[in-house]
């Protein structure tokens, strides 16, 4: 069997750009010379759906194909007006714009929703709502291909919430249409789950929309203002339940009835070893300092719980408090300790959280669906 393709003409042939009618004429000239361009494809040795393509006018013909049709059709007045209209394009021209054909065709695969649609669609908010918190809380956006400026994005989740998995990528093919596969186990033996979104489409979807590329524990982050401007209830609520069942946990009593539920989010400091002395470390953990350990103490002068507060405010897990104020919450946002990393600096951690009386209204309003969350709280009440 013959080896057919046109790849090599894209990369190594200068091409030439018709007007879509004269190119139409063409081809069709040529073609009905064999009877049809499933024929005409065979005798020039290429594709057939190069040849539909070059019929439709969304490839360019390269130099020496254009001068085999010409010389098929053997039409000269049709020979002397494409060598009029003709417009030469040379190889990097032609790479970039097989490039951007194949980008548009990968792009019409997707549905990438925009504001209006958000605006005028409230299940698709609420979706697209989630799917943002989700990254926010339990992925990233990251730049997978720098020469191109090309990112991705990626979801992690410990091994034990498949549930949470399968949420996420059910909602990836609601509004984008696409499918995330199976979850995946890292490579490096940790006790997690992932999914990755290769797609540059919906990277910069999400980038648009309010998720900053890049390590979120260092910079300022929010949550996205068409989210917290949202006059629905609902919409907040979905953005809600992706930051408690993923980074939220319920607080057991001695009795058996839960204290709260609270959820972590870190925030890195410019805080080393020598301002914040290790000596303050005390239990079992070797890195973590407990706020409680840390309100009598200073750095530059100043309390660190409030140079905390000054410099290194989890803003994002303020705008989680601020949702739940909207829904008639009462969430308490404080420092609950610092953690020492292996570059030498703190990180702090802060705590959201919901007071006991609140939490089995979270499960009615479905912020928490998690079924061992909601089984821990709707068994103690």
């Amino acid at each position: 069997m013959t080896n057919r393709g046109t790849r090599g003409a894209y990369r190594k042939e200068d091409r030439v750009s018709l007007p879509p009618e004269l190119q139409k004429e063409l081809v069709e000239k040529a073609a009905a010379k064999y009877g049809n361009c499933q024929e005409l494809a065979k005798h020039l040795n290429i594709p057939k759906s190069s040849v539909h393509y070059y019929r439709i006018g969304r490839l360019t013909i390269p130099v020496s194909l254009l001068e085999r049709m010409l010389e098929i059709a053997g039409d000269i007045d049709l020979e002397k007006c494409i060598k009029e209209k003709a417009v030469e394009k040379d190889r990097t021209w032609a790479n970039e714009y097989a490039i951007s054909i194949y980008r548009e065709i990968c792009r019409e695969k997707l549905r990438l929703p925009t504001r209006e649609d958000l605006e005028s669609n409230d299940e698709l908010r609420r979706k697209a709502a989630t799917i943002v918190s989700y990254v926010l809380a339990e992925g990233s956006v990251w730049l997978q291909k720098a020469k191109w400026g090309e990112c991705a994005v990626n979801i992690t989740f410990a091994d034990h919430e498949t549930d949470l998995y399968e949420h996420f990528r059910a909602l990836c093919f609601d509004v984008f249409l696409y499918e995330i596969g199976p979850p995946q186990k890292p490579g490096n033996g940790t006790a997690a789950i992932r999914g990755f979104i290769y797609s540059r489409f919906i990277a910069e979807w999400l980038i648009e929309h309010g998720v900053h590329p890049g390590d979120k524990a260092a910079r300022e982050l929010h949550l996205p203002a068409w989210i917290m401007k949202s006059g629905d209830p609902l919409t907040w609520s979905a953005a809600l339940q992706p930051w408690c069942d993923g980074e939220g946990h319920v607080e057991g009593s001695s009795q058996g009835r839960p204290m709260r539920f609270t959820m972590l989010q870190a925030r890195h400091t410019d805080l080393d070893c020598e301002s914040v002395p290790r000596h303050l470390i005390c239990g079992d953990s070797r890195r973590s300092i407990s706020a409680g350990y840390l309100k009598d103490h200073q750095v530059h002068g100043v309390p660190i719980l409030g140079y905390c507060w000054a410099f290194s405010r989890s803003e994002v897990l303020g705008d989680v408090a601020d949702l739940f104020k909207k829904l008639g919450f009462h969430p308490r946002v404080r420092v609950a300790s610092l953690f020492l990393k292996n570059n030498g600096f703190w990180s702090c951690q802060w705590s959201l959280a919901i007071p006991s009386y609140e939490t089995r209204h979270m499960t009615q309003l479905g912020i928490i669906t998690q079924q061992r969350k909601k089984g821990a709280i709707l068994s103690t009440l």
